[in-house]
C-alpha cells in the first residue's frame, strides 16, 4: 500500500464536497473520468461518455438535493482498498445536510479511482443505499 497516495484520495473527496456546495452539475462532472459507470441500487446502472451527459446527470441529482433541502454533504468512514500502485477502491459515507447542519439523507458508495498528475479521479462508483 503507497501511503503517500492517501491525501490525493482525501483530497478527492475534499473536493468532491466542495463541488457539491457549488450545485453545479459541470465542477461535479469533473471528479470523474470518461467513460463513467454509475451502479445503483439494484439492476440499475449507467455508462456515459460524453462530458454533457454526465454534467447533466450530475445536476439533476444536485437539483433534487437542493429541492429536499440540502446545502452541502459531508463524508465519513473512508476505506481504502489499493488495486496496485495506481488504483484503488475507496468507499465513504455521505450525509447531505441542510442549512441547520441536519441530515436530510445519507448512504454509503464505493469509488473506483486511478491517479495521475497527482491527482485521482474516479471512472465507477457503487451506491450502496442504506
Amino acid at each position: 500500500m503507497d501511503e503517500e497516495q492517501d491525501p490525493t484520495i482525501r483530497a478527492f473527496f475534499d473536493d468532491f464536497v466542495a463541488a457539491f456546495s457549488s450545485f453545479g452539475g459541470d465542477r461535479v462532472a469533473n471528479k470523474f473520468s470518461l467513460p463513467y459507470m454509475a451502479k445503483g441500487p439494484g439492476d440499475v446502472c449507467r455508462v456515459f461518455d460524453s462530458r454533457s451527459d454526465l454534467a447533466a446527470y450530475f445536476q439533476s441529482y444536485l437539483d433534487d438535493y437542493h429541492s429536499q433541502g440540502c446545502r452541502e454533504c459531508r463524508y465519513s468512514n473512508l476505506f481504502i482498498n489499493w488495486l496496485g500502485s495506481e488504483c484503488a477502491v475507496a468507499s465513504v459515507n455521505w450525509d447531505l445536510l441542510d442549512a441547520a447542519g441536519i441530515s436530510v439523507t445519507s448512504w454509503s458508495e464505493s469509488y473506483m479511482l486511478s491517479f495521475g498528475d497527482g491527482k485521482a479521479l474516479a471512472f465507477a462508483t457503487v451506491d450502496q443505499v442504506e
